[in-house]
């Protein structure tokens, strides 16, 4: 990430003038300004899968008819569950959480109200539901709405900024529209061409 930041700070001026080192410090400190620190991510990112692995648990157990309540409680489970366990701070689980549900709020809009476009890859953690039937599907996709509105829709279509923890996927720069992808789970960096810090998942 430094060396292509340098590289697009010598590509700015026309690859004239300048020195290289003085490119390369620069870039340095703008993205450690705006990732955590190396040991944080580790930790935000083992926070980020535990979650995830329990949230997609509790959603396997559901059975029958699925609500709004039952998303909620699932989420709010593992947060607690997590917190239990202890190993993390309450604010850094807390961070995470927000983006686990910003993820699974944009899974549903992704997959659209009655959720047509459900696939195991599109579904992202409520792909554990995959095999349940189309019955099953529809209430999910009400139940998940609702849980939605309940929530304010603060997670919905949110956007997202560079050092944030998240699923992997692509993304869009809300300044530039510069396309960036992650192959896994991990912190998103700033835009590689213009350097905003603020993305859009797509």
């Amino acid at each position: 990430m430094i060396a292509e930041a340098a590289y697009f700070r010598a590509a700015a001026r026309g690859f004239r003038g300048g020195d290289p080192v003085q490119d390369w410090l620069a870039a340095e400190a703008e993205i450690d300004q705006a990732l955590p620190p190396p040991e944080r991510q580790t930790e935000e990112r083992a926070i980020y899968e535990q979650l995830r692995e329990e949230i997609e648990r509790r959603f396997a157990e559901m059975r029958g008819a699925v609500n709004a309540d039952g998303v909620r409680a699932a989420v709010d489970r593992a947060v607690v569950q997590l917190k239990e366990m202890g190993g993390y701070t309450a604010d850094a689980i807390n961070k995470v959480a927000d983006t686990v549900k910003k993820d699974l709020a944009s899974a549903a809009v992704k997959m659209g109200p009655e959720w047509q476009r459900f696939s195991a890859k599109s579904a992202d953690s409520f792909a554990v539901w995959r095999d349940r039937g189309r019955g099953f599907l529809a209430g999910a996709a009400t139940a998940v709405g609702e849980w939605l509105q309940q929530a304010g829709r603060r997670f919905e279509q949110q956007s997202y900024r560079a050092g944030e923890m998240t699923a992997s996927g692509s993304f869009e720069c809300t300044a530039c529209g510069e396309k960036l992808s992650l192959a896994q789970p991990g912190h998103l960096p700033p835009c590689p061409n213009c350097r905003n810090l603020e993305f859009r998942r797509l």
